[in-house]
């Protein structure tokens, strides 16, 4: 190692050299999905978000896809005297009328499914292979849903469960978008709950099964999030106070190696421009300021979006 160096820089292949914004992008999985996807938005991209909440396990991630593409497909809902909930979900959707909830989740997968047929790219953020299964059914859940622990069984996935159910996602989407290119990542963050033995093994299994999957796909190619920030950033002031999150700045590091393996310097020169409106926006005047001074502002704001959108369909 040359001392030189206080990081292990973390070698990072092209993805793709996108030169607009008419490129439509998906964002699925694990909350560092989420993250991604702010900034994607933040800076005038068309990006979709899962409705379906923050999911962890792969498989559930599979199933919320799948039952997208097929829309006849059967969700399992769970009804208590105050509420109800699909198994299948996050622990935000949830609804006091189970009609109400079975419209609500069947609109959501429809529009899923429409903007997966549109979509070039859909990142798809595995979180841990840790997985809770349902002791009455052996059902597989995306959430416990604050039920009691004694309710499941968990388990880890084996690599090969990963890999063959991630096979199978991949077939069906091409059917449904033969151009979809699909990017695999491992979220960086630290799930602490289970162990940091057992989070390990937990990430190995997700790396080697998207690795797999990918050495025989042509159409998916894996980022390394997990790898930027446990080894280039290997340092707890990147991390939160609860040691397991990655900052904000931890998470702009790994968008800004993201954006310049997607993107070619053209647009992220534009991507620039468009986070300095966004700050303009966020400007917040004091009681005391002008009048014709905030007018000001907002009339440069206006004019400065109208230039830009005579370049590019920015999606303010």
């Amino acid at each position: 190692m040359k001392y030189d160096q206080f990081f292990t820089p973390v070698r990072i292949e092209q993805i793709n050299q996108i030169d607009s914004f008419d490129h439509q992008f998906g964002f699925i999985g694990s909350c560092f999905s989420d993250h991604m996807h702010q900034r994607f938005r933040y800076h005038g991209l068309d990006a979709w978000l899962s409705p379906f909440g923050t999911t962890y396990n792969p498989l559930s991630i599979i199933n919320q896809l799948l039952g997208s593409i097929d829309l006849t497909h059967e969700f399992n809902i769970y009804s208590t005297e105050n509420h109800s909930f699909y198994w299948e979900t996050s622990h935000k959707i949830i609804h006091s009328n189970s009609e109400e909830l079975k419209i609500i989740v069947q609109r959501l997968r429809a529009e899923s499914l429409s903007a997966l047929q549109e979509m070039d790219t859909l990142f798809i953020t595995l979180g841990s292979a840790w997985v809770y299964e349902l002791n009455s059914t052996g059902l597989l859940v995306a959430n416990c849903h604050k039920l009691p622990a004694s309710n499941f069984t968990k388990r880890l996935l084996s690599i090969k469960e990963i890999s063959d159910a991630l096979h199978t996602l991949i077939s069906r989407l091409n059917k449904i978008n033969p151009f979809l290119k699909i990017v695999f990542t491992v979220s960086p963050i630290r799930h602490l709950r289970d162990g940091i033995v057992e989070n390990s093994r937990s990430k190995a299994c997700l790396i080697e099964a998207c690795h797999q999957v990918v050495d025989s796909t042509l159409t998916a190619t894996y980022f390394p999030a997990f790898e930027i920030v446990m080894d280039e950033l290997r340092d707890y002031r990147f991390f939160e106070r609860d040691g397991a999150h990655p900052t904000e700045f931890a998470i702009d590091i790994v968008f800004d190696k993201l954006q310049r393996s997607l993107f070619m310097e053209s647009l992220i020169k534009t991507f620039s421009e468009v986070a300095q409106i966004r700050r303009m926006e966020n400007h917040r005047f004091s009681e005391e300021s002008n009048a014709d001074a905030m007018e000001k502002h907002r009339q440069n704001i206006a004019n400065r979006k109208h230039d830009l959108d005579e370049l590019h369909p920015v999606r303010w």
